[in-house]
């Protein structure tokens, strides 16, 4: 998989998650299956949170890493880029 990036919402940035194209879906682990990330050296577990929307019909989801727990170690203001690549160990978070 290629880095995935995305550029923060404003929803990205209040809520700490970080949206994940329908596309890419199949690149990461199931909703709530906990998987490791790397940020700035430090190792955390996180999971993908799958959402119950209706913005559009029909109804569908929306899936988020959850990043609460460590966003304090990126840029996360609203416009900000963010990459997620995987790794041999999980994934790699990181300001792109």
């Amino acid at each position: 998989m290629k880095p995935y990036r995305r550029k923060l919402s404003s929803e990205d940035a209040n809520t700490g998650t970080v949206l994940i194209e329908k596309r890419l879906w199949p690149a990461f682990p199931p909703p709530m299956m906990e998987f490791a990330v790397d940020v700035a050296g430090s190792r955390f577990a996180t999971r993908i949170v799958a959402e119950d929307c209706a913005c559009v019909p029909p109804p569908h989801q929306h899936y988020h890493l959850e990043a609460g727990h460590f966003r304090h170690l990126l840029d996360f203001a609203r416009g900000s880029v963010i990459e997620i690549e995987a790794s041999d160990a999980g994934f790699i978070v990181r300001n792109g």
